[in-house]
Formats: structure tokens, C-alpha cells, sequence
């Protein structure tokens, strides 16, 4: 089995705590032999978008490797990171209501026409086979409550990027109001615990067998 998971936080900080107790959990608990591909968005953040890069979403996808092969390496790179994984954890915090420009960067490079998904008459078709995504999201601020006590940009804008590729199993474990808390490390832990007993298993039914 293949883990990838994500960190989009530049600091070692509760998002990492999350993700990685959630990411440590499957491992333990998943019954097969799990490699770990870890990507450190925000500790080692990704080259910005170059204009020939950006040129090449504009031409056929071979037309495009021709031209700008050498300038396609680092999203075909992290395009392979996912196209391997069975499963995906990605660690992230909320900035100013939705992702932070790491994870932001990341989804502009692995959301690519002709290769990650296509255009239909219908709409965009994800090329990528469906696989458990497990978000792990902190803020300090009171998000996702109900009624709302602020936008959450977060959650629908990452399930619509993902989905476009094909990911649409998309699960979501948060620690929020975490700046009005005096121990937010152990409030994030609480939470990853708390999925971890309440919905671990269900998670990892729904992982794809090898050779699926």
C-alpha cells in the first residue's frame, strides 16, 4: 500500500500533529505494509508557476511535453506521488478561509488538462482513479460550525479541485477555535483520537486493494 501525505503548513504546527497521528493510525491499523511518500509543502515549498509552464496548459497535452518537457517535471513529479498512493492525508491549516498558497500551488500542478482530467461536452472528467483522501484541518479561528461563525472557502473549493481530477471520496477531520484553547497541540490530538475511534475503520474499507 502507498501513503502520501500532504503538509501544507510552514511550521511544525497542529495541522502536522493532526495529519500525522491520522497518518501514523493507518499505517497501524491497515492490516498490509504501508510506504510513506511524505511532500512538505510548506517547510519545502514547490518552484511558483513559470510562463512557460503556464503557456503549456494551453496546447494539446504532447504538443505540450515537446515544447515545454523540462518545465512539466515538477507537476509530473507530484502527479506520480498521487497517481501511486492508495490512500491520501493531506495536513493543512485554514488561511484567511480557505487553503494556504502551498496547497494552492500544489492543485494548480496536479490539476492539468489532458492528464489529471479532461474536457467533455458535460464538464470536466477527472482522469485519476478514486481513492480515500483524509484532510486534516486546523484554525485557530471558529470554522465549519453551524450556523456559521465564519465563510468556510476551505472545504468546498479543495472537494471541487480534488473531484475534477477524480478524487471524490473526500473525508474531513478538523480542530478549530484552536487561538481561544490553552493547549491547541492537545486539542488537535483530541480530535485525531476521536475520528480515529469513531471512523478508522470505515476509512480503510473503502481503500482499493492492490491491483485495483
Amino acid at each position: 500500500m502507498e501513503l502520501l501525505l500532504i503538509e501544507a503548513s510552514p511550521r511544525h504546527a497542529t495541522s502536522s500533529l493532526l495529519g500525522r497521528r491520522l497518518a501514523g493510525a493507518l499505517q497501524e491499523h491497515c492490516g498490509r505494509a504501508v510506504t510513506l511518500t511524505e511532500r512538505q509543502l510548506g517547510r519545502q515549498p514547490l518552484a511558483p508557476l513559470s510562463a512557460e509552464y503556464a503557456e503549456s496548459l494551453l496546447l494539446p497535452i504532447d504538443e505540450a511535453r515537446e515544447r515545454y518537457g523540462a518545465h512539466l517535471a515538477q507537476s509530473d513529479e507530484l502527479v506520480a506521488e498521487l497517481e501511486r498512493a492508495d490512500m491520501v492525508v493531506i495536513a493543512s491549516p485554514v488561511h484567511n478561509f480557505t487553503v494556504p498558497a502551498a496547497l494552492k500551488l500544489w492543485l494548480d500542478l496536479v490539476v492539468r488538462n489532458g492528464v489529471t482530467f479532461k474536457n467533455t461536452p458535460e464538464g470536466k472528467v477527472g482522469l485519476l482513479r478514486d481513492r480515500p483522501v483524509l484532510v486534516a484541518v486546523t484554525s485557530g479561528g471558529a470554522m465549519f460550525r453551524d450556523p456559521p461563525k465564519q465563510p468556510d472557502f476551505f472545504r468546498p473549493y479543495l472537494s471541487a479541485a480534488l473531484g475534477v481530477v477524480g478524487l471524490h471520496s473526500v473525508s474531513y477531520v478538523s480542530a478549530t477555535a484552536l487561538a481561544f484553547t490553552e493547549q491547541p497541540l492537545a486539542h488537535a490530538a483530541s480530535a485525531a483520537d476521536a475520528w480515529i475511534a469513531a471512523s478508522l475503520q470505515g476509512f480503510l474499507r473503502n481503500v482499493p486493494d492492490q491491483g485495483d
